[in-house]
């Protein structure tokens, strides 16, 4: 037993699990010296890269994250969960291309993945490639049709593309699937006056009122009680 605990100090093991526990507590700084600890015992373990990315990541230390994750995938090439955190350093210094094609080869490998049609249709919309944004989406409603979430992101993006009427049809399915979600209706409210459709715009407000959406009250007040 002594021998094992030995191997394992010596190999990092200890400095792993303490750098581990600092990420936990939000102490970035501390678990960042303690990765590169690590790295500098294990440079050839993936798991030392890749945690100290997660860290500059949730630090906002997108390039330095950038890095790591590049490093962890040439340690292991099919490691998605580098993927998945690189493409999102990217999205948040907006190299959408870049983010594009790090969820693009998880979804050559997974195309059915949701979480991963969802970051690439997120990162088609940032690069201002709406059809293809759209398009994923679409699939991942069709994969996943209980999720008021994914059709909450699809009316987004549909008002966007000024589909009003599409925005509004999936607005329906995201008051059915997220009922404490009572804003939904003053954002039908306000569609349905772009839509010039008045009385459907007062019925929303009344609801969105009922429900202490207080930012309704002005709306219904100047056109529907005249």
């Amino acid at each position: 037993m002594m021998a094992s605990l030995t191997s394992l100090a010596q190999g990092g093991g200890e400095i792993l699990i303490q750098a581990n526990r600092a990420t936990l507590e939000r102490d970035y700084d501390k678990a960042l010296d303690l990765y590169s600890q690590y790295i500098a015992v294990n440079p050839d373990d993936f798991r030392g890269y890749f945690n100290r990315g997660t860290t500059e990541y949730n630090a906002g230390k997108y390039i330095d994250a950038i890095a790591d994750f590049t490093k962890t995938l040439k340690l292991n090439h099919t490691y998605n969960e580098a993927y998945y955190y690189r493409g999102q350093c990217y999205v948040a210094i907006n190299k959408y291309d870049s983010a594009i094609k790090d969820y693009s080869f998880v979804l050559a490998q997974l195309p059915r993945s949701v979480p991963f049609l969802k970051l690439r249709s997120e990162a088609y919309a940032g690069n201002e490639q709406l059809e293809l944004a759209l398009g994923d989406l679409n699939m991942a409603v069709d994969l996943a049709k209980l999720s008021g979430d994914l059709y909450k992101r699809r009316a987004e993006l549909k008002v966007t593309m000024s589909d009003i009427e599409g925005a509004l049809r999936d607005y329906s399915s995201v008051e059915k699937l997220i009922p404490s979600y009572k804003m939904v209706h003053y954002i039908k409210g306000n569609l349905y006056l772009d839509l010039k459709e008045t009385e459907f715009a007062c019925d929303e407000f009344k609801i969105a009122l009922d429900n202490n959406i207080v930012v309704a009250e002005r709306k219904y007040q100047d056109l529907c009680q005249q």
